[in-house]
């Protein structure tokens, strides 16, 4: 033994110092020791010997001793405490994190002397409670992992948590395997007498090889959750090599702190503990020797401390220290990736940062340009139309990002009306390519039959919610309608409206590249995405990222079914990256009409958006109403003419209030509903009629004129109607045949005190929003009243304006009553209400926000996006839990060449595929009524998927098994004449091995099959289930709810009862099957049976009957017959039922450790790490079809990418043979 108290042992080598904090007044003196109990000293069992002059005098040596089993430390009896941890000072407090209160964050670890294969070291934290040793190698610069590899470790947890009565630890992550982060789904820890308070997992978990998961710790009391750790950042788990053990203490993890190999090994698995890198502790020792050759010995502790924590504080400030390793481990370098921020600030939506190389084409119908032809020389002049929404503006977007317009020049941005020669053509285009504007020239004809034919005449009504039978049989120009029917219903204008939308597609698709992005405006062109996705698919090049936005209303499904070509526009649209719409309104009736027609489900997404999921991609929905131009208001508001202009029209009314109104001369105005509440208005309140004047500006388009005209003789007979009874100055109405400028309408919200608008259906409308800021900008303009139809898309963003129902005419008398007597203080208020928005809203904000949220969108492409899947939050994946597809680093798009790789490296393959959605198309449902509950009835693989199935299943050393939950009859005619597949139907009701195998019929009752060009035997399992009382219990119920739900249908099999409402309405059979699903979960918890949740399912299945149980049936049964594990194992599916198929393989493999798979027995924990095979873990693939939340580790598109998979691997058998 060395004494400490000699000046010798302390300046030799052999003692480390470790620095002194608030409890602990002095340095801390350690050294080895040196009486071991057998064989010669190491550095993994050892004996600390701990003095300090903290006990004011020479203390007994407190020995801590330690076991290889548990690496825990006990104190020895007889000496403090009386082997209790030593007492600490009152002053010492544990603070929420776990550590000392007014510890110092630059406590490190010291050690004795380093040997070849590590050292071990103490940290201050530990000297209060226990010694410990550690042991450790320089961690390794591992490439890192990927999923498609199929490469996997197991990985066991060990956590220190001296937890109190009746409190467990558990764990949850970033995977599946670890929970989602959902408490209620995380993994349960357990511990012993003996191991206590190490806390470990009862099985490894089969984490993918080298991708970063991320994790925390959590205490349970009473089996409830009650808290998480106190820890700023989640733990980051790297897993590596084949097995390993991880060692942690619970509530102790910072930023710089690693997992680490001890250099221990138990068997095959490598132990890791969690601390900080070994680099710096190594500069510190040199320190420490260099001030105990050359100080005095009283100054040593105080010096050497502080030559630590200066070492501290370098490698704190400086991860990329080269005195570091910490900067180039793999979890530093994930942490790096994801900035090193709380996992709460990360879903804050970053800014739009474009490639300096990108090329933003903004696509409209109508070229926001206007065009002079001079009456002297006949040259052109080209001026940016202020009044369009995607003109260039001030602080436009164009300034930051090479923005280029593309669109049509048409009649409306043309002062003449002739057709335009080649030579006009040229000077055009020349003329405008100084203002980055590419123009198409459609002839007049063409423009006719798309813009005042099918987008003015059909889908501008329909998409105001007006139904196709009023557009027929209303009472507006009679012999209009009657010729629109008989003679243009002939397919003339949508044939002009595809041509036109492939014109421009055609013009982008020549000039973009796949970095540019696209941004298409509004109904006329809805099919332009489609066409440019498939030009760009044709040319075998990647199409540029998308943004489509609507500025006018969408219509209800039951109006948008009556468009004959309905599915295509909305399948033109859904292929951007962003679909925007002012309104939310809109953007639910545009959800609703994906939902009922293309069958297709919502998501919420992180930040707020909305996703739509098609052909494989999330299609991101955002809400975002467009702001005004202030600056240019600014200015016009400054402008002497205009203010002249006011002047005149108040005093051409003088001493009268005036009420504004500007809109467009057509019913959906509701400009006759304004007449009708101001004649009400008069005869109620007569004493205001010589002091009230109505200032009404109508626009008349030339577009629809039955409507214009029905309109415009309505509005005339109301205006003569109503100065004949009071008074002919009280109405002045004037119609114009174009709109109001700019100029224009700021001098009539100058000269009037409110704005009236009644539209019935209204989309992009910015007057309000003009008037508001107008009404205010001068400190001695009174503010001025917005009466606002709830109907209006800005009804959303006005929070001070006056909201009505136009149709209640009494509501709109008694709010212009409320208007005319409003205070100037209310006024004011409701003015303020509104101005923050306005002024911070203007086009070039809100186009970045757009395009903000379509970078967000095509970033996450790859699978890291969060998403709340509506049709899976009552599923096995994520009931009552938002599952997260983002943070997942582990879920990646699949890699065909990798799988490839991985299959020809390996000797026996095992195939599970599911059916429908997977080996052949699933139909959408709720768009039709089906024969069957699959959506797959009378449908078969293609002869691509059979050839390629046949080609796979010819090798020997494939097991190929298709498990489905269709029948067993539709199962065995599509697929039942391949000899080399296996066949499982009714999710595992029946089994038909494959010809090779035979399988095991052991208790099954078989069947013969002679309905196929080959003979199958079929097994079905023996559950001996008796349903009688099982349908005591459910039928009641479920024949209440197939009453109530229309649509839905009762099927009664051998071996289930399901529950099918894919025919019904989709929202009220979705709100109705969760409801029945809680009421069947209740009446069965005590029978033999279980609920499975389908796509447009609910089934009834005996327990033990389901892909799950299907899946480890066929992995023993096939080492049964081959002798050994397959080394490569591919699972793929696209339904909910499929992930209990996922789980199960991980499971499986999880628990190859501790059954007798290779005649060993269940032991020890210890045991379980070691009872296993030797080799890597083998390749394991599980594959979903569809982006979707999922317990796979990998996802294709659609069925079309498993064509070309199996193809592949088809391909390659065929070469290995």
């Amino acid at each position: 033994m060395l004494d400490l108290t000699s000046r010798d042992a302390v300046s030799s080598n052999q003692v480390r110092a470790q620095p002194a904090n608030d409890w602990l007044e002095t340095p801390v003196w350690c050294i080895p020791h040196i009486e071991c109990k057998s064989g010669p000293p190491t550095t993994n069992s050892c004996v600390y010997l701990v003095y300090s002059t903290f006990y004011q005098q020479t203390p007994p040596f407190l020995m801590a001793d330690f076991s290889l089993s548990d690496s825990s430390a006990t104190w020895p009896s007889g000496g403090v405490n009386d082997g209790k941890r030593p007492p600490l000072p009152t002053s010492f407090r544990p603070d929420k994190r776990g550590r000392a209160a007014n510890d110092s964050s630059a406590s490190v670890e010291v050690s004795g002397p380093a040997s070849s294969g590590g050292r071990s070291g103490i940290s201050t934290d530990e000297l209060s409670h226990s010694a410990s040793w550690k042991s450790s190698t320089s961690s390794t610069d591992g490439a890192s992992g990927d999923v498609n590899t199929g490469i996997y470790t197991r990985v066991y947890l060990k956590v220190k948590a001296p937890s109190r009565l009746g409190e467990t630890v558990h764990c949850s992550g970033s995977s599946f395997i670890m929970g989602h982060f959902n408490p209620n789904e995380s993994m349960t820890l357990v511990t012993t007498p003996d191991e206590y308070p190490y806390w470990r997992t009862v099985k490894p978990m089969i984490l993918p090889q080298g991708v970063p998961h991320q994790y925390m710790y959590a205490l349970f009391s009473g089996g409830v959750f009650s808290s998480w750790e106190q820890i700023e950042h989640e733990r980051v788990l790297i897993p590596e090599g084949r097995e390993m053990l991880v060692v942690e203490e619970y509530g102790n993890y910072t930023q710089d702190m690693e997992l680490l190999p001890t250099g221990e090994r138990i068997e095959r698995s490598l132990v890791y503990e969690r601390r900080r890198d070994e680099s710096s502790a190594k500069l510190q020792d040199n320190v420490l020797k260099d001030i105990s050759a050359t100080v005095d010995e009283n100054l040593k502790g105080m010096e050497a401390t502080v030559a630590v924590r200066a070492l501290d504080e370098k490698d704190m400030v400086d991860a990329r220290s080269p005195h570091s390793s910490v900067a180039g481990s793999p979890s530093q370098r994930f942490r790096q990736s994801i900035k090193l921020q709380s996992r709460y600030k990360r879903y804050i939506p970053s800014s739009y940062r474009p490639s300096p190389d990108a090329m933003l084409f903004l696509v409209c119908y109508h070229l926001p340009v206007k065009l002079t032809k001079s009456t002297d020389d006949g040259s052109w002049t080209a001026t940016w139309n202020r009044d369009s929404l995607i003109s260039r503006s001030d602080n436009s977007i164009a300034e930051s990002v090479n923005t280029t317009w593309i669109g049509c020049v048409t009649y409306h941005a043309r002062s003449d009306l002739e057709e335009l020669s080649e030579d006009d053509k040229t000077e055009i285009t020349a003329i405008l390519a100084d203002m980055s504007c590419i123009p198409v020239f459609i002839d007049r004809q063409l423009a006719a039959n798309h813009h005042g034919g099918y987008c003015k005449s059909k889908l501008w009504p329909m998409f105001h919610n007006v139904d196709i039978l009023d557009i027929y049989y209303s009472i507006w120009d009679r012999a209009e309608v009657i010729e629109w029917k008989e003679e243009r219903n002939n397919g003339e204008w949508w044939d002009a409206y595809q041509e036109v939308n492939r014109l421009l597609a055609k013009r982008v698709g020549e000039l973009c590249k796949e970095n540019d992005t696209v941004w298409v405006h509004d109904y006329h062109l809805l099919l332009f995405p489609s066409y440019l996705a498939n030009m760009c698919g044709i040319a075998k090049r990647k199409r540029p990222n998308m943004v489509f936005f609507l500025h006018v209303p969408f219509p209800t499904s039951e109006v948008f079914r009556e468009l004959s070509h309905g599915t295509q526009l909305l399948e033109g649209v859904l292929d951007v990256d962003v679909v925007g719409f002012h309104s939310f309104d809109h953007a639910r009736h545009f959800l609703n009409a994906c939902k009922r027609f293309l069958g297709l489900t919502y998501q919420s997404r992180r930040g707020g958006n909305l996703g739509v999921d098609y052909h494989g991609r999330n299609v991101v929905i955002t809400i975002s109403h467009v702001g005004i131009e202030t600056t240019l208001i600014r200015k016009v508001l400054n402008d002497p003419d205009v203010q002249e202009a006011a002047r005149k029209l108040r005093d051409k009314h003088a001493g009268k209030v005036l009420i504004a109104g500007v809109d467009v001369c057509q019913r959906l105005s509701g400009i006759p509903l304004k007449m009708l509440a101001f004649e009400q208005f008069f005869s109620n309140c007569p004493s205001w009629k010589d002091k009230l004047v109505f200032v009404e500006r109508a626009t008349l388009t030339q577009t629809r004129l039955g409507d214009q005209n029905y309109s415009s003789n309505e509005i005339s007979k109301l205006v003569k109607r109503i100065t004949k009874a009071h008074g002919p100055g009280c109405i002045d109405y004037e119609e114009s045949s174009s709109p109001l400028t700019i100029e224009e309408r700021v001098a009539l919200w100058l000269a009037s005190d409110i704005l009236m608008v009644t539209s019935i259906r209204e989309g992009l409308n910015l007057k309000p929003l003009e008037f508001v800021f107008a009404k205010g900008v001068n400190s001695t303009d009174r503010p001025g009243v917005v009466i606002l139809s709830e109907f209006s898309a800005c009804c959303c963003v006005l929070n001070g304006a006056v909201r009505v129902n136009p149709w209640n005419i009494t509501g709109l008398v008694n709010s212009l009553d409320n208007a005319l007597t409003m205070s100037n203080e209310e006024r004011l208020g409701r003015r303020a209400r509104d101005l923050p928005y306005i002024t911070n809203q203007p086009a070039a904000n809100w186009t970045k926000q757009v395009l903000s949220v379509l970078q967000e969108a095509t970033e996450n492409s790859a699978g890291d996006e969060e998403l709340t899947n509506m049709e899976y939050m009552d599923t096995e994946i994520g009931r009552s839990h938002v599952v997260r597809v983002g943070d997942r680093l582990d879920f990646k798009q699949l890699n065909i060449d990798k799988v490839i790789e991985a299959y020809m490296q390996s000797n026996r393959r095992m195939f599970l595929l599911g059916y429908g959605g997977t080996v052949v198309a699933r139909e959408n449902i709720a768009m039709y009524v089906k024969k069957d509950f699959t959506a797959v009835t009378g449908k078969r693989p293609s002869s691509t998927m059979m050839d390629a199935l046949k080609n796979l299943s010819s090798d020997s050393r494939n097991s190929i098994f298709v498990v489905s939950g269709v029948t067993k009859a539709t199962l065995a005619a599509s697929l039942g004449h391949i000899p080399g597949l296996g066949l499982v139907s009714d999710n595992g009701a029946w089994y038909s091995w494959a010809q090779s195998t035979g399988g095991d019929d052991t208790d099954d009752v078989m069947m013969q099959d002679s309905g196929n060009s080959i003979e199958r035997r079929w097994h079905q399992p023996n559950f001996k289930l008796d349903w009688r009382p099982v349908r005591e219990v459910v039928d009641p119920i479920l024949k209440v709810y197939c009453t109530r739900t229309n649509g839905s249908v009762l099927r009664y099999a051998q071996q289930s009862i399901a529950w099918n409402f894919r025919s019904t309405d989709p929202e009220w059979g979705l709100l109705q099957a969760n409801s029945l699903q809680s009421d069947l979960e209740e009446v069965i918890r005590d029978l033999p049976v279980t609920l499975i949740r389908k796509k447009g399912l609910l089934e009834i299945v005996p327990e033990g009957l389901n892909k799950g149980i299907v899946a480890r049936q066929i992995l023993t049964q096939d080492v049964t017959t081959g002798h050994s594990h397959p080394d490569f194992l591919f699972c793929i599916g696209d339904d909910t039922t499929d992930e209990s198929m996922f789980k199960a393989i991980y499971d499986y493999y999880a628990e190859r450790t501790e059954e007798s798979v290779h005649g060993r027995t269940a032991g020890t924990y210890e045991d379980h790490v070691t009872a296993t095979d030797d080799g890597p873990l083998h390749h394991v693939f599980t594959c979903t079809v569809g982006k979707k939340p999922s317990n796979a580790h990998l996802y294709v598109n659609n069925v079309d990418e498993v064509e070309l998979l199996f193809q592949a691997l088809g391909k390659a058998t065929g070469e290995v043979r």
